[in-house]
């Protein structure tokens, strides 16, 4: 495919890492055609070196080929093993050369394509239930940052109340790690809590656990937080104040 390329190869994930000097012609990508499909053609015909399967990535938009000078795009991925994953990430570097594209490099941090059995295996790991996340919620201590005019002024704890609304926020998705040669996969679940507004405190209201409407005027808020639990265990791995938005 391309002589002068190196590539780096991480054994553990099974995927290359980074391969670089590729000088890949797209020799597809002219005026009006989307170059992200011109390199999803080429991922795809070289699956054995790149380990993709191109309906578990997101494309990046619509991109003219006409415009492509020098430019780096990357994708999500989706799914795996018909599961929605987290984490993995691959990127590409496109440039132009007397006047045709080229893949120049690419890079990533991601997992091959996994077998069925696989994503049966994670399916049966998913036992967390929404009754037994939100009986672990309501007794969970939940911290705050209070701010004055975006300088730190302490904290507020949060016990969520029997008049809370609390329900799981999408579906799980799966990240990994790798862990002395192995990979551990690890099935995530967002559990949110509404405040009820005869819950508030003045602490709350000053704190990053308060965030205005997204359609409002800034006016229409609310407070809440997002747990994150393992699927498996019901352990609470994360607890993020502030729904969908950043205070400070």
């Amino acid at each position: 495919m391309a002589p002068g390329a190196t590539l780096t190869w991480n054994a553990s994930e099974g995927t290359a890492s980074s391969v670089v000097q590729l000088a890949t012609p797209l020799t597809g990508c002219s005026d009006g055609q989307d170059v992200n499909a011109q390199v999803a053609g080429v991922l795809s015909a070289h699956r054995a070196l790149f380990q993709l399967d191109m309906s578990e990535w997101q494309l990046p938009p619509f991109y003219d080929c006409k415009f492509v000078d020098d430019a780096t795009l990357s994708m999500p991925r989706r799914r795996i093993a018909g599961q929605p994953v987290a984490r993995d990430v691959f990127a590409y570097w496109l440039r132009r050369v007397n006047g045709v594209v080229q893949l120049a490099a690419v890079n990533g941090t991601y997992l091959p394509v996994l077998d069925a059995a696989t994503g049966d295996t994670m399916t049966s790991c998913t036992t967390l239930t929404e009754s037994a996340a939100t009986t672990r919620a309501r007794g969970a201590r939940l911290t705050a940052t209070v701010y004055s005019q975006c300088a730190r002024t302490g904290s507020v704890n949060y016990t969520p109340r029997a008049n809370d609304t609390l329900g799981f926020l999408g579906d799980a998705a799966w990240s990994w790690q790798e862990d002395g040669g192995r990979i551990l996969l690890t099935g995530q679940r967002t559990l949110r809590v509404i405040v009820d507004p005869a819950n508030y405190s003045a602490a709350l209201l000053s704190s990053d656990a308060r965030c205005p409407l997204p359609d409002g005027d800034g006016s229409q808020y609310t407070v809440g937080f997002d747990l994150v639990f393992d699927v498996h265990t019901g352990e609470i791995l994360s607890v993020k104040p502030g729904l969908d938005c950043t205070v400070c």
